[in-house]
This record gives C-alpha cells, structure tokens and sequence, in this order.
C-alpha cells in the first residue's frame, strides 16, 4: 500500500507542505509506505487542446498510488493555478475506489477555505476517487488541523484496502453530497471561520461576548429560513474578531 502527499503550493517548506507531512505521519504509523511529491518540481501545462497532458514521470508515480492526499494553498477564494493546471491535465486511469484527502490552506483573512476544498472534491469526484474527512484550515485553526491531518492520514491508510469502485453515478453523487463542508456557500464559510477565531480568542482570553451574540443570531435566522438577513450578523461577528 502506497499513500501519495502532492503538494500543490510552490512554498515547499509552507503550510500546505507542513500539512500534508503530518498527514503522512499518520499514514506511516498506519504500515503504509508514503511519498511526497511537489508540483512545482513538474513542468505542469495549461489544458489546451494541443497540449493537454502532464509529464509522463508524474502520471506514472500518480497512477501508481493506492491513495492520494492532496494539498492547495487558497488564492481568490478558490485553489491555486499550479493545482488547478495538475487536476486539468492528470490522467488516473486506474483511480476509481482509491481513497483520497483533501486540505485547502488559506492564509490571511481565511476566506475561501471551504470553497477551495470543494474544488479539489469536485477533482475527487471527477476521478472516481472516494473522498474522505475534508479539511479547510486557516491560520486561526492551523495547530488543531495539524492534529486533524495526521488521525486522517491514518485512516486513509487503512482505507486503502479493499478498493472500492462506486457502482454507478447515483451511488458516486450520493456519497460525494454527504461529505462535509460539500454543501457550504460563503455564508457559512463565513460563521466557520467566526467558530475558529472564538475558539483562538479564548486562547488568548479575549473578550468576544458580543461576538457570540451576533454569531448566535445569525445561526438562529438561518435555522428559521433567513439565512439571507443572517449575512449581516455573521459577517459583523467575523470582523470584530479578525480586525
């Protein structure tokens, strides 16, 4: 059993990287045996109709496999243009069942977490892949993902055998649809992130008493139907604690 780390940032020694090094971690105390690979170090194209493979030494270590954990730095809100071109261009002919973890890195203010993470789902999904324990990680929640990528590395390990195909698309969009995070729009990116800052500022014993109120109504329209006047509220609670 072989676990593959691609990493998708051109920082090798960044977050992303750091990431996907516990996540082996993980799979390596579970007897798999491991290989990171960045794609920075590939002469990567962009699709086109002329030009629309990667190099034939990155299909072969990708297709190669048994499961795969891919990360990518967040940039506008989506991944970044090195992993886009990779998902554009790989060929994994020999991917469906295989077990697979995504984690999307957003630095700064940490919006586009979960919208990047879906992006590499939706790639997941593409490939017949079977997604597993998504994880959108900010600088606000950053030592708790570290922990979090290494028990899911772990599991994916042992998810590695026996492989497991999806019977047909209904059971491939079935499964994919009730992954976390998957049906997340920027609101409720916005409340994930305000949840990760409250759990930061009681480390550091800030107040954020006010913060929680609007956060807490914001919840409470969206539960009653509105989630378009909770907007507002969620985003007044991300701010008083970010700015």
């Amino acid at each position: 059993m072989r676990v593959l780390g691609i990493v998708g940032s051109p920082h090798k020694d960044g977050l992303t990287n750091k990431l996907i090094a516990s996540a082996i971690r993980g799979s390596e105390d579970a007897d798999s045996q491991t290989e990171v690979i960045y794609l920075i170090d590939y002469n990567i194209p962009q699709w086109s109709e002329g030009h629309r493979r990667a190099p034939e030494e990155l299909e072969e270590v990708v297709d190669g496999a048994d499961a795969y954990i891919l990360g990518a730095p967040v940039y506008y809100l989506d991944i970044n243009g090195l992993t886009k071109d990779f998902m554009d261009v790989i060929r994994m002919p020999n991917s469906d069942g295989k077990p697979a973890l995504g984690i999307a890195v957003a630095g700064g203010t940490g919006k586009g977490l979960t919208s990047a993470l879906k992006s590499i789902y939706y790639f997941f999904f593409c490939k017949g892949l079977r997604g597993i324990n998504p994880l959108p990680v900010s600088r606000f929640n950053f030592d708790k993902a570290l922990k979090e990528a290494y028990d899911s590395g772990r599991l994916l390990a042992q998810q590695t055998k026996p492989r497991r195909p999806f019977r047909d698309l209904t059971e491939g969009i079935t499964y994919h649809f009730r992954l976390k995070y998957m049906n997340y729009d920027i609101v409720d990116e916005i409340l994930l992130l305000t949840e990760q800052l409250m759990e930061s500022s009681k480390k550091g014993r800030v107040d954020i008493s006010e913060a929680k109120m609007k956060y807490e109504k914001a919840r409470e329209l969206i539960n009653q139907g509105r989630k378009a006047e909770s907007i507002k509220h969620a985003v007044k609670a991300y701010e008083m604690l970010y700015y």
